[in-house]
C-alpha cells in the first residue's frame, strides 16, 4: 500500500487528469474551420500539425520521434494529412530517399491560428513559474507522468 503522503497526491492528481483531458479536447472543438472541413482528424493529426508549426518541416521518421508515434502510425498519419491538404511531401534534395513533410501553404493560417491559441494559454501557464529551471522542471515531470500513464506494466 502507498505511503500516506503519496496517496494523497494521487488523490489530488488523478481528478485533475480527465479534467485535463476535457479541456484539451474543449479546444479540439474549437478547430478553425480549414480543419474542421478537413474532417477526421484525431489528435495524432493536430498534434503533427502542431509540431510542424513548432518545430519546422521533418522527416516521416523524425516527425514520428517527435510525437512518439511508430514509423507505420507516422506514415498513416502524414498520408491522412496530405490527402486532406494540410501538408507537403517532398523529396529531400540532398538525399532524394527522403522524404520532407511540412505544412503546406493553405494550411499554414490555420494552424498558425491553432497554435496561437494554445500558445496564449501555455504561455500564461508557464510564465507563472519564477524561472526557466522551475518551468523546464514541470515539463520534464510532465513528460515523465505522460510515460507512466502509457506503459501498462507501471504499478
Amino acid at each position: 500500500m502507498a505511503p500516506v503522503s503519496i496517496r494523497i497526491h494521487i488523490a489530488r492528481l488523478a481528478p485533475l487528469l480527465p479534467q485535463l483531458g476535457l479541456a484539451l479536447r474543449r479546444r479540439r472543438g474549437e478547430l478553425p474551420t480549414a480543419l474542421r472541413q478537413a474532417g477526421g482528424l484525431g489528435e495524432r493529426h493536430l498534434g503533427a500539425l502542431i509540431s510542424l508549426a513548432i518545430a519546422g518541416p521533418a522527416t516521416v521518421s523524425e516527425l514520428g520521434e517527435r510525437m512518439d508515434m511508430s514509423l507505420a502510425h507516422t506514415s498513416l498519419v502524414v498520408r491522412d494529412l496530405a490527402d486532406a491538404g494540410l501538408v507537403d511531401r517532398n523529396n529531400d534534395e540532398r538525399d532524394r530517399r527522403r522524404i520532407i513533410v511540412s505544412l503546406s501553404e493553405a494550411a499554414k493560417p490555420a494552424v498558425a491560428q491553432m497554435r496561437n491559441r494554445h500558445a496564449g494559454a501555455l504561455g500564461r501557464f508557464v510564465s507563472e513559474f519564477d524561472d526557466d529551471d522551475k518551468a523546464k522542471l514541470f515539463i520534464d515531470q510532465l513528460s515523465r507522468l505522460v510515460e507512466c500513464l502509457r506503459d501498462a506494466d507501471a504499478p
